[in-house]
């Protein structure tokens, strides 16, 4: 493990500048986004009621502290006072959590300027595009928990696990008290 002098390596603490990412969606044409279409696709007989595959290029950034602590009001918790590991979760709003995970990691460019402006404008956007957001803005940020998976094949898990150890060595991890 490397150790690092805090006060030279304050870059090391931030969140990251955004990737570049490809965003892949379909939209439906209306009567309000029809001559938007028409440019964009330039396709011409385009009509109400045909969809548009759409691609476009969009920044992602790693969720930062500020953000995921509005993401994190998306969970309302059941508190153990007595032990609050016991503690459970009592609800969550998968739309507001959703919304704030987007609207903490979409950029419109390099330099993080956020796409959205809050989560109502994440709420008032195509559901397609939405989704297509969350899928990148997951691959970056892994907001569901995915484990890396690796091939057996690729590993010796008996060779090469780091946490082995042997029964007269004593672990050198502290015990959180």
């Amino acid at each position: 493990m490397a150790k690092v002098d805090f006060k030279k390596a304050k870059n090391i603490t931030k969140a990251g500048a955004p990737v570049e990412r490809d965003v892949k969606w379909s939209v439906e044409v209306t009567q309000e986004n029809i001559e938007q279409l028409k440019a964009v696709s330039e396709n011409p007989k385009l009509t109400i009621g045909d969809v548009v595959e759409l691609e476009g290029q969009v920044f992602v950034k790693r969720m930062s502290f500020k953000a995921s602590r509005e993401a994190s009001k998306a969970i309302e918790w059941d508190f153990n006072v007595q032990d609050i590991e016991k503690s459970k979760v009592k609800s969550v709003d998968s739309d507001h959590l959703q919304a704030s995970q987007i609207l903490g990691t979409i950029c419109e460019d390099s330099k993080g300027t956020p796409f959205f402006s809050s989560i109502q404008d994440v709420y008032d956007s195509d559901p397609s595009f939405i989704n297509a957001l969350y899928k990148i803005a997951d691959d970056v940020n892994n907001f569901m928990g995915k484990l890396v998976k690796k091939n057996s094949e690729e590993t010796n898990s008996s060779v090469n696990s780091s946490s082995t150890e042997s029964v007269a060595t004593p672990s050198k991890k502290q015990s959180k008290k």
